[in-house]
């Protein structure tokens, strides 16, 4: 378990028993999302689609995820470096990453478990040279899936990660690959992690949610309109550098904009 403590163990074991992942704030959230899209009524083709590759789809690579923990909503990055496809369980992947508050690095492991796949229709760009043609595919889908991660015990000020995650995924041949084709439109959010962040030591749970850009069920945090852009009084909780763009720099050779802190490259 990489360093994670026997009691860390204990504290969170239970924790996907009898669906506890879904309770709370995370439950609401997988609830709403059933409902605002029409899904609810509709029976989950999961089953079907295990045979899928779906570990990609977490990857952070060079861009971490943003998020906000606690009521002030203060800024959390997190990284997801690895993830494999459980030996045992079709619906499992095992993950590996960090996390990041101010300037405590903090490296987690753990699961996300397969729950809910939905297909749909959608436009896919099938021109090689970006012009705007566009064809109608059945191979998107929403897909809902429980998490658990634990960070690790002998570092300070550390906890258990939990709740539901919701993306959009586009079936390959044999992968289950990231939908980002609505990536432009205004008001985008995809990887979506909704729950909460619980103290190893007293046990205290705060709300933590991260994801792809804009973030559910946080009022009054982002009072942007086309983009996100943290509203002023919660700019000071770690969000200076990403309001003014003073962290990232453009990368003549990628032609992309990156961070300047690579910082879950540090040991």
């Amino acid at each position: 378990m990489n360093k994670i403590a026997v009691t860390a163990i204990l504290f969170v074991a239970l924790l996907f028993s009898n669906s506890s992942a879904q309770t709370g704030i995370s439950k609401e959230y997988l609830d709403s999302q059933l409902q605002s899209k029409h899904l609810s009524e509709l029976k989950s083709e999961l089953p079907r689609s295990l045979n899928y590759d779906y570990s990609s789809i977490w990857l952070t690579e060079n861009s971490p995820q943003n998020g906000i923990i606690g009521t002030n909503y203060q800024r959390i990055e997190m990284y997801i470096g690895k993830v494999t496809k459980s030996k045992d369980r079709a619906d499992t992947y095992l993950v590996v990453g960090k996390s990041k508050v101010n300037k405590n690095i903090c490296g987690f492991s753990g699961e996300i478990r397969l729950i809910k796949l939905f297909y749909k229709d959608c436009y896919e760009d099938s021109d090689p040279d970006d012009r705007p043609k566009y064809v109608k595919s059945p191979h998107c889908a929403v897909l809902f899936a429980e998490y658990v991660f634990y960070e690790d015990s002998a570092q300070s000020h550390t906890g258990v990660f939990s709740g539901i995650m919701e993306c959009s995924v586009r079936a390959d041949k044999t992968k289950m690959l990231l939908d980002e084709s609505m990536s432009e439109a205004d008001g985008y959010s995809n990887r979506t992690f909704v729950g909460t962040w619980s103290d190893y030591k007293t046990k205290n749970s705060k709300k933590c949610i991260w994801g792809d850009y804009r973030l559910p069920f946080t009022p009054g945090f982002d009072c942007g309109d086309g983009e996100m852009i943290i509203c002023k009084e919660y700019v000071k909780y770690g969000w200076q550098p990403y309001q003014d763009g003073s962290e990232g720099e453009w990368n003549e050779k990628t032609k992309q904009r990156e961070r300047k802190d690579k910082w879950w490259l540090k040991k």
